[in-house]
């Protein structure tokens, strides 16, 4: 069995594996770097928990009114040039975040938002297609690894990007002549993280497949045309499972840090340290991938990650400890890795490769919604009953979306391609 895994990894192909390094990138640049510090900046402006979390609905708003658009772009025009395009549209947006701070403070707040909101639609533009690209690249035998792969390196990377993420505004402060109480400390390594994001445009231009009009032997097509032969229920259906599902990521991808830091009154290179040791657990777990789906199959898999996430958010509800708090998202966000990679699999193995973009597009849209909502009434949450209950709110809506995805399976079958 270890033999066999070795051999389909060594079947990893050359534009596979230029696809894992940009999204290497992606991962330290923001869910390590960027996503530790963004929160942390908006506090040091004086924005309370409520407006943070109407500035993550909004930008998660942008990654889902971008997610049909792009998934039907990705149908008439191939992945490749959208995922170029989502790169630049990315450092645009998360380099222009942090320079709203200059401004006078009655425009801050929405030029702030703004420019999340386009990271965020790049990113929107980006994901949607880089998992059919990744379908595309990779055959049957080693499509489990190449997901397992890019589950593990993007972890790492970000378990690096979040230890910089701890780190940098004691330096960059020390540097300025300021406190990392200063949004100063803040607003330089927030607009390094968008920078960063520069690097993967040669990555994406160095890769062979989509070059031409043609795909998997097939004319390129408009998008608009023979859609009443799209699969559009199992679309429909299996959006539906991956908005439910989002919600509690979303939760813990929104407050965690803001939890940490208003809540529990933890530093910020600690919070840096407790989030870069969960991405680096979850990057363990990632490799095991493979095993979970021939143990369980993909809607096993899937299921119980899920219902480990929703377990593990009722201990960070009931008891507000540090060490309560890091061992549950050790334990999240490495359920979340493995399952969310199994959940992409078996999304586009569920329908023919014509309309893999568009599925894949719907399907960030729901889960962007389903940020946006959980980030916009998380905020009014914390507000007025406190953390606990929109940690309770997040388990209760993770194990609904397990039982939607029951009868979700019933209808659609196990990934044959």
């Amino acid at each position: 069995m270890f033999k066999d895994y070795l051999a389909n990894l060594r079947r990893i192909g050359r534009d596979a594996r230029l696809m894992i390094a940009t999204q290497a990138i992606m991962g330290f640049g923001y869910v390590g770097l960027y996503a530790v510090l963004f929160n942390l900046y908006l506090l040091r402006l004086d924005y309370n928990p409520a407006y943070i979390g109407q500035v993550n609905a909004i930008g998660r708003l942008g990654f889902a009114l971008v997610g049909v658009p792009a998934g039907l772009l990705g149908v008439r025009f191939g992945p490749r040039p959208l995922l170029i395009a989502g790169e630049w549209i990315i450092v645009i947006g998360l380099v222009g975040a942090p320079l709203g701070e200059f401004l006078p403070h009655a425009i801050q707040g929405p030029w702030i938002s703004l420019f999340y909101f386009l990271g965020f639609a790049g990113a929107s533009l980006f994901f949607v297609n880089a998992t059919p690209f990744l379908m595309a690249v990779s055959g049957k035998q080693e499509r489990s690894h190449v997901f397992a792969v890019l589950a593990t390196v993007m972890p790492l990377a970000a378990f690096a990007g979040s230890l910089c993420g701890g780190l940098l505004p004691g330096l960059t402060g020390y540097l300025l002549g300021v406190t990392d109480a200063d949004p100063a400390a803040y607003r330089y390594p927030l607009m390094f993280a968008g920078t960063l994001f520069l690097l993967t445009v040669p990555l994406v231009l160095a890769t062979h497949h989509g070059t031409t009009h043609k795909r998997d032997g097939e004319d390129t097509v408009n998008p608009l045309q023979g859609m009443r032969d799209a699969p559009l229920g199992t679309i429909t259906s299996v959006a539906a499972v991956m908005f439910l599902a989002s919600i509690g990521m979303g939760i813990t991808m929104s407050f965690f840090n803001v939890y940490l830091d208003d809540g529990l009154d933890v530093a910020t290179a600690l919070i840096g340290t407790v989030t870069a040791t969960t991405q680096l657990v979850s990057a363990f777990a990632a490799v095991l991938m493979p095993v979970v789906i021939a143990r369980f199959g993909h809607v096993g898999g899937f299921q119980l990650g899920r219902l480990v996430m929703a377990a593990g958010m009722v201990p960070m509800a009931l008891v507000p400890s540090l060490h309560v708090a890091a061992l549950v998202m050790l334990l999240i966000t490495a359920a979340s890795s493995i399952s969310q990679q199994i959940f992409s699999i078996y999304s586009q193995s569920a329908i023919s490769t014509r309309w893999r973009t568009l599925m894949s597009g719907v399907v960030n849209t729901t889960m962007g919604c389903g940020w946006a909502i959980t980030a916009w009434g998380g905020g009014l949450i914390i507000e007025h009953f406190g953390y606990n209950k929109v940690f309770l709110t997040g388990a209760a809506t993770t194990v609904i979306s397990v039982a939607v995805f029951a009868l979700v399976a019933r209808r659609a079958p196990e990934p044959t391609r």
